[in-house]
């Protein structure tokens, strides 16, 4: 014979954003909002993570285009195809971490700051000794975002943690397979003293 008893306790929410939860929305929204501000100097002018982005994936199947944009970010095909290979890897972490950040406290804290170094590490392979001075008000500010996605993800622990309470207690009467007068009275039980086991 079985016997449950569940308890379900829920405990309510409060009706504000906590600490944390407010601090990764604002971290998300300065890191999607950074990767379409002038980023740095790229080629022939200052352009946005967005506009180099959508330069690369609008002409990837023009040859011609695509040649002629290798070489001006770099002399070696294969260097300046990883640049831009990280310039758009960067792109998309920023976006993606804007958005887990506004939506998941626990996800910006992650891929906006690997975005923002990945753009770092792109930047320095573009420009090397001068990289400090082509940087432009987008990069500052995406390192300020992801910084404060980081912030926000440390500042409650407890992440993205359900509100719900529930405690369960089961009571279970374990059978042995042998009637139910056997098991409760033991010392009922005649004893035999010619059997053998």
């Amino acid at each position: 014979m079985k016997q449950y008893s569940k308890i379900y306790k829920f405990r309510k929410t409060k009706l504000g954003m906590e600490n944390g939860r407010i601090i990764s929305l604002i971290g998300g929204i300065i890191l999607i909002v950074s990767a379409f501000l002038p980023f740095y100097y790229f080629v022939d002018g200052i352009y946005s993570i967005f506009e180099i982005t959508l330069a690369v994936l609008t002409n990837f199947t023009d040859n011609t285009v695509m040649q002629n944009f290798l070489l001006q970010v770099n002399p070696s095909y294969g260097m300046a195809a990883m640049i831009l290979a990280l310039i758009i890897a960067g792109f998309f972490l920023l976006v993606i971490g804007g958005l887990l950040a506004i939506f998941k406290r626990a996800g910006g804290s992650v891929a906006g700051p690997a975005g923002m170094i990945v753009l770092t590490i792109a930047g320095f392979l573009y420009a090397r000794n001068f990289f400090i001075g082509l940087l432009a008000i987008g990069f500052y500010i995406g390192w300020v975002g992801a910084i404060i996605c980081i912030v926000g993800g440390a500042i409650s622990p407890d992440k993205d943690k359900t509100k719900v309470n529930v405690s369960v207690n089961q009571q279970q009467n374990v059978t042995t397979g042998a009637p139910t007068y056997l098991t409760n009275q033991t010392s009922n039980v005649p004893q035999s003293s010619g059997a053998k086991f």
